[in-house]
């Protein structure tokens, strides 16, 4: 019995050893473009796997870099035509980032011109964009919100914005009432709710009207916002009362209102 068993491995080896032989000499008579497919052939769910391997690696390697860059500035903009008008929104983004001689290889710049919200119409993605905004500034990510004056009203009711009579330096005021820039003053008691039970009510001063504007104004074809109608459609621009880049924050408000 042991040496049929040994007979049978020599005849299976002695096969197995022709097979080979044969295979080699096969693929040695192949041509170029045959040898790729048969390559192809055996070895291409390792060869797939092995792309995107390097591609999820480079991704997550890009992604990293990217999200540990501190952030310069980040600004929304809300209901703006620059959010269908990316070459005016991708002007408006390398100016500043040239004037204020940032580096975007170390540091982000994010001017957000996507969101529109409205007092009317509210559906899912309304909704989402809302959600996205209150947790930006409850988290401390936003700067400075420019908007309609109608709708800032909402986030000015739960104490968003900075005080800006007192974070803008006194020679940067001067010029911007110079230029005839209308202050806009929030206030709290208007919408008369009842239970600001110890909170001041008193009228503030929460940012500026951005009629004047003339770098919106002119950006693009029709200017970075539609022309106001009615009062609660002017442009307000605030500062996030809990920023800690306020100064870059300024920096970008002597940008808007101090350009032609």
């Amino acid at each position: 019995m042991k040496i049929g068993s040994d007979k049978d491995n020599s005849q299976s080896e002695g096969l197995a050893d022709l097979i080979k032989e044969s295979s080699e000499k096969d693929k040695r008579d192949l041509s170029g473009k045959q040898k790729a497919e048969f390559i192809w052939d055996y070895y291409k769910w390792w060869i797939i796997g092995g792309i995107a391997a390097i591609i999820v690696g480079f991704i997550f390697i890009r992604d990293y870099r990217e999200n540990s860059k501190p952030t310069y500035l980040y600004v929304e903009m809300l209901n703006t035509y620059l959010g269908i008008d990316s070459a005016a929104s991708n002007s408006m983004f390398n100016d500043f980032a040239e004037e204020a001689g940032i580096d975007l290889s170390k540091e982000h710049l994010t001017i957000g011109v996507e969101t529109t919200l409205s007092e009317d119409s509210f559906d899912t993605t309304m909704m989402a964009y809302q959600q996205r905004l209150i947790a930006n500034y409850s988290a401390g990510e936003l700067d400075v919100v420019i908007g309609p004056k109608n709708i800032m009203e909402g986030p000015a009711n739960c104490g968003a914005y900075a005080r800006f009579d007192e974070i803008v330096p006194p020679d940067l005021m001067d010029e911007l009432l110079d230029r005839e820039y209308e202050l806009y003053y929030f206030d709290p008691g208007a919408d008369e709710i009842e239970d600001y039970e110890g909170e001041d009510l008193t009228p503030y001063c929460a940012g500026i009207y951005l009629d004047n504007c003339a770098y919106l104004n002119n950006i693009g074809e029709q200017g970075a916002y539609p022309v106001a109608e009615s009062e609660n459609e002017r442009v307000v621009f605030t500062v996030a009362a809990n920023s800690n880049r306020t100064d870059h924050a300024i920096e970008f408000l002597r940008f808007l209102t101090l350009n032609r």
